[in-house]
């Protein structure tokens, strides 16, 4: 099998999945006022299960593991830290299950990880003493269970980007790192992606010149609306040279369901991904939330 940084390197388009968490909801599930997406794992491992062989069966060639909403500091806000072992192993093991019964042997394992803080906690971002390890506990967990890769999604801030993409690099599994983005309120500046009134937004062009040195083996703009994603790619070309991801959002979080409002066409996303491809040299394409 041609690994996925061959294919890469000569310069093939590699197709990512879509929002996992978002699909979940689409099909009934109801999302945790703190944890999002990430107890259907155990509660409806079969919506889960689902989603992953539809993506495969659209033609996805990395899949996306649901792990982006349970490090453990997430999981204890329910009192279920102690499970977050069994619910990332679980999540991984439904990944695994959705490309075997494709038998397509050409798809791809990520597992997610994020710096998301309980959505009913005051802070934007993980905070407190036991982060660091959290983060390195989950990007093992998911290494162990068997992903081929690790994403790590919605990087919007110094401290918590390094923290997760070192513990992501930690494992010697390949790492694609994701950028989140958005135009400042009067269009003039690319600030990182940020809650509606919130103050906590900097600068987006520090941040990715802060991180980029860490390493990794792609890197791109992910959950950014379509519109915000050209002027993040034009950033992050200027600091760093290796593969490039691109798959934004539509539609936005009313906590904790997506709102699927300005939806876009297929069509119409994939006139923009073509652009992304031409103008900026993105190789890796997907969908997120909405």
């Amino acid at each position: 099998m041609t690994s996925l940084f061959e294919r890469l390197n000569d310069n093939e388009i590699i197709l990512l999945d879509g929002g996992v968490s978002t699909e979940i909801q689409k099909r009934g599930v109801a999302m945790d006022s703190d944890v999002w997406s990430g107890l259907a794992n155990k509660s409806h491992p079969e919506v889960v299960l689902q989603v992953h062989e539809d993506y495969i069966r659209a033609g996805a060639q990395v899949i996306t593991a649901n792990t982006y909403s349970t490090a453990r500091h997430v999981l204890e806000s329910i009192d279920m830290g102690g499970e977050v072992r069994a619910i990332n192993t679980e999540a991984v093991q439904l990944a695994k299950e959705a490309r075997d019964n494709s038998a397509k042997d050409e798809t791809w394992i990520a597992g997610s990880m994020s710096s998301m803080a309980p959505f009913n906690s005051p802070q934007e971002v993980a905070a407190g003493e036991k982060v660091a390890q959290n983060y390195q506990e989950l990007a093992e967990i998911i290494a162990e269970a068997g992903v081929d890769l690790i994403i790590t999604e919605m990087m919007r801030d110094t401290v918590n980007a390094k923290l997760v993409i070192e513990a992501a690099l930690s494992t010697g599994l390949p790492v694609w790192i994701g950028y989140s983005a958005m135009m400042s309120d009067d269009g003039k500046s690319v600030q990182t992606w940020h809650w509606k009134n919130s103050l906590s937004s900097v600068d987006f062009e520090e941040l990715v010149e802060a991180v980029s040195p860490l390493g990794g083996d792609a890197a791109g703009i992910m959950h950014s609306q379509i519109r915000d994603t050209p002027p993040a790619l034009e950033i992050l070309g200027r600091h760093w040279s290796g593969p490039k991801l691109a798959y934004a959002e539509t539609g936005e979080i009313e906590k904790p369901d997506w709102n699927f409002k300005e939806i876009c066409t297929p069509n119409e996303y994939a006139a923009e991904i073509e652009g992304w491809i031409n103008n900026y040299g993105v190789q890796i394409i997907g969908g997120c939330c909405g």
